[in-house]
């Protein structure tokens, strides 16, 4: 068969011959004879392609390649091609760098610009009262973009009686607060703990006690702090556990009321009036447009700065509030009798016929009955102001049984009492009894005159003295939030509607009860709340009459609730959230900074505009390879007619 090696190459292996060879010849061979011929010696990189431009294997013969008699073979080296028109190496740079670049931009514009959440931050609140005390636990997301946090309770653990009570036996403080702590710790994750700040917040009944036993009040607050450093593992510091005034609990019982309302975020919107009356005191705080003769404070809250009169009054809560009134009721009947022995029994109108209460002489002794320079019975106070709201918490709050109370047992004092190391005995003297009268005027008269201010400015020598006179009108709406309001809006049954009037009417109606048709028309319901709700009834109308100056249009005004959305309104709320402006944002840190997304945008960008250059060399190369193909060939035709 014949057969036409033309090359490629140059020099002595260069041009082309027809030689005659039988098929069984292999490739190998039918080189060999063309550099034979030539005179040129043979290199490993020389092979032979077809017409169709495939490599031959050069162990095979000419049949076993399918090559026919007359076909033309191209001698040439086996990476010409490759360095030349390497159109498969060019395309693979291209695909990689294409992918490289479009696929690395779109990540790291992804980890730039994705939201990124901020860090979770949380802290807690003790409120130390003097009926009970609350351990709080808030958390917000640290990036504060308005400057105030926005946070949200988490959790919180109720503790009966007050802190104000160990003056005496400090050491107990952290068997009254142990339960809870523990509890509180489980609700924030263990690696931030050490970040979370705990303020201990005191209020009426350690301001009373630091005022007549100031070494008491730094034993109790000594020994918080001791007990706090060494069995929390909280953030703790010393400034930030002590007694907050009276100005600052009722501001913050203000910003919980309007937060959870939202108020404070809005632009040019009137914020609402907040009341809280507690076992010690009572709080009203507004904000005012113009100062004018009241005392004011600037506060800050969301970008937004509000006016603020907040006003405390010491003895005006439901507590104390009763103290004086059972303290006026038992000296007013020994100076009508003339003699402090008299066995007829004082009688308290508010009270229903049919029942009595023991009065003894350590509840008439103390602070907010003060009438001389006699030292107070600091323990009287708390333990009856601990009585009565842990009633209502109880009943009213949802709080659960006494088991879900974590309490220390109270101490009493017996009729003669032995001191120890002493042989000597303390003799107390023996509770006074006082009957009831179901007089709803008369129990009207009796309480107004713990609002008449010449009466209690001359009667009592502590505490304050609340009159309408003494406050900022009312003239917007007020949320009234204590769990006091809340439990005698459900006895009384008074709706949103209800007004002013009808309130009276339903209070006289229940002060007018006899024992048993009152305790009939509360079934279910703890007797002693029961015999106080005409009591606790008078006491709220002559608060907000005689004391804030509501009438009936005002009262329209105002709304009792203890919730907002859904959360509870709390003083430590509100605490937690102006303390949240003082911290510094905390941002979640991005991947990728500013000056490293820069460079890897060079970088990716480098391989995408690479890869759009690489595209159109391989392009140009598939087109110059096939137009190099056709070249061959027809050199091949011309040059083989030639030689024909």
């Amino acid at each position: 068969m014949k057969i036409t090696v033309w090359s490629v190459l140059s020099g002595k292996a260069s041009g082309h011959i027809i030689i005659n060879v039988p098929e069984t010849l292999t490739i190998g061979d039918v080189l060999d004879k063309f550099l034979t011929f030539k005179g040129a010696q043979k290199y490993p990189g020389y092979v032979m392609r077809s017409s169709d431009n495939l490599v031959l294997d050069p162990h095979k013969t000419l049949k076993q390649s399918s090559l026919q008699d007359g076909e033309t073979l191209t001698l040439g080296l086996s990476d010409d091609e490759e360095q030349t028109f390497s159109f498969g190496s060019w395309w693979t740079v291209t695909i990689m760098s294409l992918l490289i670049g479009i696929v690395g931009l779109a990540v790291i514009l992804w980890m730039f610009f994705e939201p990124v959440t901020a860090p979770e931050k949380f802290g807690v609140v003790m409120d130390a009262g003097s009926s009970h005390s609350e351990i709080f636990v808030f958390s917000w997301s640290g990036d504060k973009p308005l400057g105030t946090a926005d946070i949200k309770l988490r959790h919180r653990c109720f503790v009966a009686g007050g802190v104000n009570s160990f003056a005496t036996h400090a050491d107990d403080l952290g068997r009254y607060l142990g339960k809870c702590l523990k509890v509180a710790e489980t609700q924030v994750p263990s690696h931030l703990r050490k970040e979370t700040p705990i303020y201990v917040g005191a209020t009426a009944g350690m301001r009373i006690l630091r005022d007549f036993d100031p070494e008491g009040a730094v034993a109790v607050l000594t020994t918080l702090r001791d007990f706090l450093e060494t069995n929390s593992t909280f953030k703790v510091q010393h400034r930030n556990i002590g007694i907050i005034p009276g100005y600052e609990e009722g501001t913050s019982g203000w910003i919980a009321v309007n937060y959870l309302i939202g108020t404070l975020k809005q632009e040019e919107t009137s914020t609402k009036a907040a009341l809280d009356v507690g076992g010690a005191s009572a709080q009203i705080t507004s904000a005012l447009k113009e100062s004018g003769n009241w005392t004011t404070r600037n506060l800050t809250l969301f970008n937004q700065t509000h006016n603020i009169q907040s006003q405390s009054f010491l003895c005006y809560g439901i507590g104390q509030a009763q103290h004086r009134h059972n303290f006026l009721l038992v000296t007013e009947g020994k100076a009508i009798a003339g003699d402090s022995s008299n066995p007829d029994i004082p009688v308290d109108p508010c009270l229903p016929v049919g029942t009595s209460h023991e009065i003894s002489e350590l509840d008439l002794n103390g602070p907010c009955t003060l009438t001389g320079d006699q030292k107070p019975e600091l323990a009287s106070m708390t333990i009856m102001s601990q009585n009565k709201m842990k009633k209502i918490f109880k009943n009213y709050l949802g709080k659960g049984e006494d088991e879900d109370f974590p309490t220390l047992q109270e101490k009493t004092v017996s009729p003669a009492s032995e001191i120890p190391g002493s042989d000597k005995k303390v003799v107390v003297a023996p509770p006074q009894v006082i009957k009831g009268s179901s007089d709803a005027k008369e129990c009207d008269r009796k309480i107004g005159q713990l609002f008449d201010l010449q009466f209690c400015k001359k009667t009592f020598r502590y505490g304050d003295c609340m009159n309408a006179q003494l406050v900022p009108a009312v003239t917007g709406d007020l949320i009234a939030f204590s769990g006091l309001f809340y439990h005698l809006m459900l006895l009384l049954q008074i709706e949103p509607n209800t007004s002013l009037d009808d309130y009276k009417v339903a209070v006289d109606r229940v002060c007018s009860l006899k024992s048993e048709a009152l305790y009939a028309a509360y079934p279910g319901v703890d007797k002693d709340i029961v015999e106080d709700l005409c009591f606790d009834g008078m006491y709220v109308y002559k608060l907000l009459t005689v004391g804030l100056g509501i009438n009936n249009s005002s009262w329209s005004n105002i709304d009792f609730t203890r919730q907002v959305n859904g959360m509870d309104i709390e003083w430590p709320l509100g605490f937690m959230l102006n303390r949240t402006t003082g911290f510094p944002p905390a941002y979640a840190d991005r991947p990728l900074t500013i000056s490293t997304l820069s460079l890897l945008i060079i970088l990716f960008s480098a391989f995408l505009f690479s890869g759009i250059l690489f595209l159109r060399h391989s392009i140009k190369i598939r087109r110059h390879s096939a137009s190099y193909q056709r070249v061959i060939a027809d050199h091949f035709d011309h040059e083989l007619r030639r030689f024909i």
